[in-house]
């Protein structure tokens, strides 16, 4: 019985002393970013064995007076993923549940087989649930020479809700009802960062009936539902 446990005792120790955790950092949202409504979370290590490590993270609204939303992988490992791209390790979380709009403030932990090690720094991110407002002003001029059709529209500067905002890209659609008969399609033509777009398609020309919508997409990825 004595070298049973002696024996178990040994592959503990063992096991323990190979997973090695020197560091843990929040990686990403880094402080000051503004995301999405449902972030990609990165926790950053340095030590040996790192695929082994799970971790932990913890969300507030109001500097950790309250804690909102604790994440722990070793509870439940959906939406989690080990990272690995170029020097950086560690764990990655992809938000399932959308945040609010507004501040948040956020810390990593990673388990190092006995206890939780906290992250050297916390994290302060905003969070931008709003789309941009509608795309107005669209106007379209059809070349039956060229066959193209062309497309230009005012640019967007405030979200839904009249604040200021930053537009990444528009997306086109194309909606197109090719008989009688069949229901209204639509689908993404392209995007672009200006405020212009050529469809070249000459299947617009042919149909019987092609209207367009133009969308807005902010830097956070917000983007206004489809509407036909």
């Amino acid at each position: 019985m004595r070298r049973v446990v002696c024996l178990a005792a040994f592959l503990l120790g063992s096991a323990a002393s190979a997973q090695v955790l020197e560091s843990v950092r929040a990686g990403f949202p880094a402080s000051g970013e503004t995301v999405g409504p449902k972030p990609v979370f990165k926790v950053l290590v340095d030590g040996t064995d790192v695929h082994k490590m799970r971790f932990k993270i913890e969300l507030s609204r109001d500097d950790f007076d309250t804690i909102d939303r604790t994440i722990d992988q070793t509870k439940d490992e959906n939406g989690w993923a080990f990272l690995l791209a170029g020097d950086e390790w560690g764990g990655a979380f992809r938000t399932r549940e959308p945040l609010g709009h507004g501040a948040w403030s956020w810390r990593a932990y990673a388990w190092n087989g006995v206890d939780w090690v906290k992250a050297e720094d916390e994290g302060t991110f905003v969070v931008d649930a709003v789309p941009p407002a509608d795309v107005e002003g669209v106007d379209m001029r059809i070349d039956r020479r060229e066959q193209v059709v062309h497309l230009r529209w005012t640019p967007v500067n405030t979200d839904r809700e009249g604040r200021p905002e930053r537009v990444a890209k528009y997306k086109v659609y194309r909606y197109q009802k090719k008989s009688f008969f069949f229901s209204i399609r639509a689908f993404e033509l392209g995007e672009t960062d200006r405020t212009w777009f050529e469809d070249r398609d000459p299947q617009a020309l042919v149909t019987p009936l092609v209207f367009y919508k133009i969308v807005a997409e902010d830097e956070a990825g917000n983007e206004e539902g489809r509407r036909y």
